[in-house]
């Protein structure tokens, strides 16, 4: 009986014992669950899920043909978790058959580090490769690289992109946003074992930015870049630049400044990305004189068979000597004063007009203004405000001194003669093509008329007769008849800040067919050296082998047929 009495004390005992353990416990659970619920949920969160950043393909910049001009492709940086190597002779073996050395002695001294990376730019195949052998111990990381298939063609136009592969230059830069697309967001989850389980699949080869598609025509830039590099060369010039524009859209087909550069390369002379052909200022020389005799013209203030006394080659106005390259003796009518290139004469017509009304004019015609082409840097021009200018501003400017102007403004302003006297704005953005096939078009914008549609004839046919009877003789091309004006523009001397008998800017702006143009190119050789630095001997030859050439390849019906 006693014995059977201590059995129950010592459950009773042992009852009591353990009871202050299992409230111990209950207290932890109510606690946890209760107090620290919040915590503990977001800890775990934070630990099985994971935002994950999807980053679009960045898109691809097409010429007019759908050519690929850039376009981004998905490359490897390889690296090592030097902790978790477990047989490095063959990690090092499989590593150098894929073209990828390491050395054992300079992993050992980043023994304890997780990421070391060894090799950049990998391409998928061998990363695939790689991949296959299941090498503990090494990782891939994958990035888009940049690449420019067609080398140097077009890079002002292009571009370049950073580091972090954003815009900085040209069509890059002005169109990043729509290039880059939008990244997007998803969440990833991660089991027991530390496997990822995703919330949606996603198919990354369908991520991308949207496509630009330009108005240039990569053949006709090709043309326009050979022969301009050729002559560039040849005269060891300053700079040289080519437009080539379709003077009934706006559109410009191809454009050139050099010295140029390699998208695709580091870029040392960062001077090299300024496209010269929106961003720098030039005097025009004696290419300006449209606007002089177009706005005379439009005005009433002059006709074709008026006659200008040109002093036998030498004026004294204000004080100054202006003189003419091409002396003509006596007398001539305004055409003949045009197709000779007379400063004398284009003085004397300007002083019909007067300040107020040729300025009005030279506005009209877009100078002193952007054009608002979809590039960047534009350079608006200089142009002293009509109230400021003395006697000789009128005179200097009505032959193309004393005036800044860009090359994209003067071919833009030859084009509104070719287009009947309308000015469009000129630009290189087609379309924006967008992921789900999309396309935001861009379509010719009329600026404003400058001159009436027979006063854009008259000069269309006096631009004819520059080529077959003046200056202009250099800028034929067999088969097409051609309209246009040489320009030889004395540059400012930095050392005496006067005009300089040295330096000078030979130019050349056409059309082609003259009298229904199709397309119109301009050509500039900066500072060229050799014999001659007249325009007729640098610029008209380079502009008739590149017209003929795109007339040729644009199949246009010749209209010169002898």
């Amino acid at each position: 009986m006693r014995k059977k009495k201590n059995r129950i004390n010592r459950k009773t005992v042992l009852a009591f014992a353990t009871l202050p353990v299992f409230f111990l416990l209950f207290a932890k659970l109510i606690y946890l669950q209760i107090f620290l619920h919040g915590r503990i949920n977001r800890a775990v969160e934070k630990m099985v899920n994971r935002e994950n950043v999807e980053v679009p393909k960045r898109g691809d910049i097409l010429d007019v043909k759908g050519n690929i001009l850039a376009t981004s492709i998905k490359s490897y940086t390889v690296f090592l978790d030097a902790k978790m190597i477990e047989d490095f002779e063959t990690l090092k073996k499989v590593l150098s058959e894929n073209g990828i050395k390491i050395k054992e002695k300079n992993l050992y001294d980043l023994k304890n580090m997780s990421y070391i990376p060894i090799a950049f730019n990998v391409d998928s195949f061998t990363v695939e490769k790689i991949k296959g052998t299941k090498l503990k111990g090494v990782g891939f990381e994958a990035k888009y690289t940049r690449q420019y298939p067609q080398g140097r063609l077009l890079a002002h136009i292009l571009g370049i992109t950073g580091c972090d592969g954003s815009g900085l230059e040209g069509i890059e830069k002005i169109c990043n946003a729509s290039l880059s697309g939008e990244t997007i967001k998803t969440k990833i989850i991660r089991d027991g074992r530390g496997q990822i389980i995703r919330n949606q699949f996603l198919n990354t080869q369908e991520i991308y930015g949207c496509n630009i598609e330009l108005t240039i025509d990569r053949n006709i830039q090709f043309i326009a870049e050979q022969e301009l590099r050729k002559a560039f060369e040849i005269y060891k010039a300053t700079k040289a630049i080519c437009i080539v524009q379709d003077p009934k859209t706006g559109k410009i087909l191809a454009m050139v400044s050099l010295p140029d550069f390699d998208c695709s390369d580091k870029i040392k002379d960062i001077r090299r990305l300024r496209n010269s052909a929106v961003s720098d200022l030039y005097e025009p020389g004696s290419t300006f004189k449209i606007v002089t005799v177009a706005a005379a013209l439009e005005e009433g203030k002059a006709k074709l068979s008026d006659s200008f006394y040109l002093d036998n080659g030498k004026f004294r106005i204000a004080g100054h000597t202006i003189k003419d390259d091409h002396k003509i003796e006596g007398s001539a009518t305004l055409s003949r004063t045009f197709e000779m290139s007379s400063n004398i004469g284009m003085i004397k017509i300007a002083q019909r007009l007067g300040a107020d009304l040729f300025y009005d004019y030279i506005r009209k015609f877009g100078f002193y203004s952007l054009t608002g082409i979809d590039l960047p840097g534009e350079a608006k021009g200089l142009l002293m405000d009509v109230k400021r200018w003395n006697a000789l501003t009128l005179p200097n400017i009505s032959f193309g001194q004393g005036i800044g102007v860009s090359a994209l403004q003067i071919i833009n302003a030859f084009s509104s003669l070719a287009n009947d006297g309308i000015l469009l704005r000129p630009f290189v953005i087609q379309k924006i093509i967008k992921c789900n096939s999309e396309e935001e078009i861009f379509e010719k914008k009329e600026i404003r008329r400058v001159v009436s549609k027979d006063t854009a004839y008259i000069m269309k046919k006096l631009l004819k007769n520059v080529v077959d009877l003046g200056t202009g003789k250099s800028a034929k091309i067999q088969g097409y008849t051609v309209g246009g004006k040489t320009g030889t523009a004395q540059k400012i001397d930095p050392s005496t800040k006067t005009y300089s008998t040295k330096y000078y800017t030979a130019s050349f702006c056409g059309m082609v067919p003259a009298i229904n143009p199709e397309f119109v190119v301009l050509v500039i050789i900066d500072e060229p050296k050799g014999s001659s630095y007249y325009a007729a001997s640098v610029a008209s030859p380079v502009f008739a082998k590149i017209s003929k050439r795109i007339a040729d390849y644009l199949c246009i019906e010749k209209d010169d047929i002898k």
